[in-house]
């Protein structure tokens, strides 16, 4: 019989194989968590090592040359690993446990051998399973052995890794100890009131290890979105001009639309107008004097984007101002949000509010507003450009403008409440977003033409 290290080794040359044969028809999404899943299998230096020069933000091409050159070295990484654990035979405890079987191992039989030996466990592995111990959100969680990998998908575990990371190896070693007593106590209650207690009280050990003082569950956020969740700014505008190259006359055009709409007026005069002397025409301009015009606009605006102004309710990545840390933002007390959004809001003019109030008008639903090909749309949607024009002419030029930012300061309190709300209640909310939009146009409306 094939021995127990022979039979792993041949699997995972079998997987790199597989990865390999298969690496172009993997999406950007899967190349990444690809790497996510190897990187959890190695330590700290090794990491460092191999993830040299790798960011989530690279381009989709750049990802899968990445994999390509690192597959094999993992993989490499795993057999020596597995070779040096099972040296002296085939072991199945702490220390003798390879990262990828702790990744493979269900909770409730892993926190068990970790329980037996805890001082065994390297701070690594224990901060890796404190912070997965953080996200066990359902009973059948315990058992489930695709429950480790399930994790990797959102940002909150890395961000737990971090929180735990200057944890002192007493405190690290006494809430594992803590949360190893709650799975024993867990897995004998079940899938019970009692189970689900249970869970919470695990989460909220190491919750507060991490120093996160709401359950975890409310700060989850999106699949695979990328992490760090603000690209750095050489690998954002590197990304923008690979596209432009490619680009043809009519998308650069509407590429420029989409990076015009994120100015305001007094932006809009200082870094356009140079190209308008050239030209008398926006679309007279050649390709070459478009490209220069995307990418003057993005590198001027630092970390804009279409959608922005809606998302910022949720994660705290403002339109205007520098983002909020995502948890930091989750936890923050409701005035503090508004308080900061407001400081976003001042940096904005009144052309830009009646953008996105008429953006809200004519978005059906929450999702079309995060939905960036729709909001695109609209930039050429004769509806939304008389609309938005409208919304300006009759509540922005009295009064310095004041009447559209009491407007926009409303919707702004009414979304923060939004945000917090879910399912059937959200979407009343949004409902009243947009009749507090219609209702203030309709009575601007009236009295302009007298009525």
């Amino acid at each position: 019989m094939n021995s127990y290290v022979e039979l792993v080794r041949r699997r995972l040359e079998d997987r790199t194989a597989n990865l390999l044969g298969n690496l172009e028809e993997l999406p950007e999404a899967q190349l990444r968590f690809t790497m996510r899943i190897f990187g959890d299998c190695v330590d700290e230096e090794t990491a460092r090592r191999m993830f040299s020069g790798y960011s989530e933000h690279l381009s989709e091409g750049e990802l899968r040359n990445f994999a390509r050159e690192f597959i094999p070295a993992y993989t490499e990484y795993a057999i020596a690993e597995l070779e040096g654990k099972k040296k002296d035979g085939d072991r199945f405890e702490p220390p003798f446990l390879t990262q990828e079987e702790y990744q493979e191992m269900a909770v409730r039989e892993k926190w068990a051998r970790i329980a037996d030996r805890l001082e065994q466990v390297s701070s690594l592995q224990l901060r890796r399973e404190l912070a997965r111990s953080a996200m066990l959100f359902r009973p059948y969680m315990i058992s489930d052995p695709s429950f480790n990998e399930g994790v990797l998908e959102f940002s909150l575990y890395f961000d737990l890794l971090e929180r735990l990371r200057p944890l002192t190896e007493e405190r690290l070693r006494e809430a594992a100890a803590a949360v190893s007593r709650g799975i024993a106590r867990a897995v004998e209650a079940g899938a019970t009131e009692e189970g689900e207690r249970l869970l919470r009280e695990i989460r909220q050990t190491a919750g507060s290890a991490a120093g996160l003082p709401a359950d975890p569950e409310t700060l989850l956020g999106p699949p695979m979105e990328r992490y760090p969740r603000t690209a750095p700014p050489e690998y954002r505008l590197r990304e923008l001009r690979n596209a432009l190259a490619s680009m043809s006359l009519k998308d650069l055009r509407l590429s420029a639309l989409v990076h015009l709409d994120l100015l305001t007026a007094e932006e809009t005069r200082r870094i356009v107008t140079p190209f308008f002397e050239k030209y008398p025409s926006f679309f007279e301009m050649p390709s070459r004097e478009l490209r220069d015009l995307i990418v003057s606009v993005a590198e001027s605006v630092e970390d804009r984007a279409i959608t922005r102004f809606i998302e910022r309710f949720g994660t705290g990545r403002m339109s205007m101002t520098c983002p909020v840390d995502y948890i930091v933002w989750k936890l923050m007390p409701e005035e503090e949000r508004l308080a900061a959004l407001r400081r976003d809001n001042e940096r904005m003019d009144s052309a830009m509010m009646s953008r996105h109030l008429a953006r809200i008008l004519l978005s059906g639903n929450e999702r079309d507003l995060s939905d960036a090909g729709k909001q695109i749309a609209l930039l050429t949607d004769p509806e939304y450009i008389e609309g938005h024009g409208d919304l300006l002419k009759r509540l922005g030029g009295a009064d310095g403008g004041e009447r559209i930012k009491r407007l926009y300061d409303r919707v702004t309190i009414l979304s923060v409440r939004m945000a917090g709300q879910r399912a059937e209640e959200r979407e009343t909310a949004y409902r009243e977003v947009r009749e507090t939009i219609a209702g203030a146009a309709e009575s601007s409306a009236a009295t302009t033409k007298g009525r």
